[in-house]
């Protein structure tokens, strides 16, 4: 499984704006800064998020990016959709048998579960320790 930049910055850009919830607005500057990567792509980004109606700005002094329903109503699967991010586990090849065409759909079926039924709410109230894991196959 391979998640490109774009959906692990659209990803990190909701989350800020989750943990600013009701407090403040953030600027894609100020974001893109904290994450050291360039505000340029930053903003084409969140301009998909914006398109999606998953984010409003606001201009002038105060002005800047929040989200446009609560954290707990955004989930990781509507972040990905809006951003363009595909989600791809294997190609089915036709030789595959039908066991593992079934093991390639279950496989797809279970990680689009999680990212339907994790919200923005969820990764902001996660514990803050949580050991990183690298799977290779």
């Amino acid at each position: 499984m391979f998640i490109s930049t774009k959906g692990r910055y659209g990803l990190y850009f909701m989350t800020v704006l989750a943990d600013s919830y009701n407090v403040e607005r953030r600027s894609v500057k100020s974001v893109a800064t904290e994450r050291e990567i360039s505000d340029l792509y930053l903003e084409q980004i969140v301009a998909k998020l914006k398109r999606a109606k998953l984010v409003k700005s606001t201009r002038g002094a105060y002005g800047g990016y929040e989200l446009n329903m609560p954290p707990e109503e955004i989930s990781v699967y509507m972040i990905f959709k809006a951003v363009g991010e595909n989600i791809l586990i294997i190609e089915q090849d036709e030789k595959d048998t039908k066991n593992e065409k079934y093991l390639w759909r279950e496989m797809r079926d279970a990680i689009s579960g999680v990212m339907k039924n994790t919200s923005l709410y969820d990764l902001i109230t996660s514990p803050d320790e949580i050991e990183e894991y690298m799977f290779y196959i």
